[in-house]
């Protein structure tokens, strides 16, 4: 029975298991690319692949649900198109919502178009997840914490604050 034809591509069920076996396998290499910031030579492989499965595969769902987050940091670091690539995440988040490595790819998509805020809060929710997630550690120290504004009791946009904060910046990089 393996050897029967399909009618959709012409091939046999085995080549047809095979190819998406082997489509599978070029996304997660393209998965791993991206987490090891190779992110044009992922993106050439997800545009390969990704066409090519379908949501209405069972096979194949499981793979667009983790890729697409990992495709969306692609398209915002390579082609700039941070709204399709919020878009990608969501997809992902939406069904992996306790993966924090979905927060942590839109946390990317929003510090690649200086959202931090965004950034940030989708970051702390990665944590609330799994509060030891090396990725999420690193990106928080490369990006810094935050200081507390100088007169606690103005917010952070007071006008005073942003003067003060910029003096006791300038202050630090002078003792340096």
């Amino acid at each position: 029975m393996s050897l029967v034809q399909s009618e959709h591509t012409g091939g046999t069920m085995t080549e047809n298991a095979e190819n998406k076996y082997l489509l599978h396998e070029q996304v997660a290499q393209a998965v791993e690319m991206t987490k090891d910031d190779r992110f044009a030579e992922a993106m050439e492989i997800f545009e390969e692949c990704l066409p090519q499965l379908s949501s209405h595969d069972v096979s194949d769902k499981p793979v667009l649900s983790t890729s697409s987050s990992y495709y969306g940091v692609c398209v915002a670091v390579v082609k700039r198109r941070y709204a399709e690539a919020a878009k990608y995440c969501n997809i992902s988040l939406k069904s992996q919502f306790m993966d924090p490595n979905h927060h942590t790819n839109l946390a990317l998509v929003y510090l690649e178009r200086n959202d931090r805020g965004s950034a940030i809060e989708h970051l702390k929710a990665g944590l609330r997840i799994q509060p030891k997630n090396r990725r999420i550690h690193r990106i928080l120290s490369e990006i810094g914490r935050r200081r507390p504004p100088v007169v606690s009791f103005l917010s952070r946009d007071n006008p005073i604050n942003i003067w003060l904060g910029r003096r006791r910046a300038e202050r630090e990089l002078d003792k340096k």
